[in-house]
């Protein structure tokens, strides 16, 4: 330095080139702290949808289980408030599971969460009949509902 104080050209360049070198590295280091919690976030978002989903094997059997016991209830209505009361704990297991039942009756077709078995006279899309219900689990779609739609025919055009 000069006895001014002020620094001669070369120390000036060597500060210019180090304060840059620290920007550059409070950049880098503030990217890679950010970096580092959006992995941190989506490890935890991730651990939390393998613990939610973790169950669906287990769920998945109940279905065809639930399935038996509705058909048996409109089938032996004797027997039907034992199996209407069995069918209640396996709805409520369910529900407590996160498991919700997919609308399909008079709903439009929706090929994500709709399996179409078969079509009859009626607006065209428009579910007419569910012949087994679907069930989904947080916004996945454990089964679809199996479903009768219309053809986009009528009654009166095919007289």
């Amino acid at each position: 330095m000069t006895e001014d104080s002020s620094p001669d050209p070369q120390q000036a360049e060597t500060i210019a080139d180090l304060t840059a070198k620290l920007a550059k590295m409070t950049d880098v280091a503030a990217r890679a702290q950010a970096e580092l919690l959006n992995a941190r976030d989506r490890l935890k978002r991730e651990g939390e949808e393998l613990r939610r989903f973790a169950a669906v094997p287990i769920l998945l059997q109940f279905l065809p289980l639930r399935d038996d016991l509705v058909l048996a209830i409109s089938h032996d209505k004797a027997s039907s408030e034992v199996l209407t009361h069995l069918l209640t704990k396996i709805d409520r297991i369910l529900s407590d599971a996160g498991v919700t039942k997919i609308l399909a009756l008079g709903e439009k077709v929706d090929p994500t969460r709709h399996e179409i078995v078969n079509s009859a006279l009626g607006e065209r899309d428009l579910i007419l009949a569910v012949h087994q219900e679907g069930f989904d689990l947080a916004g996945r779609v454990l089964r679809p509902a199996r479903v009768m739609v219309g053809d986009g025919t009528s009654a009166s055009k095919e007289g």
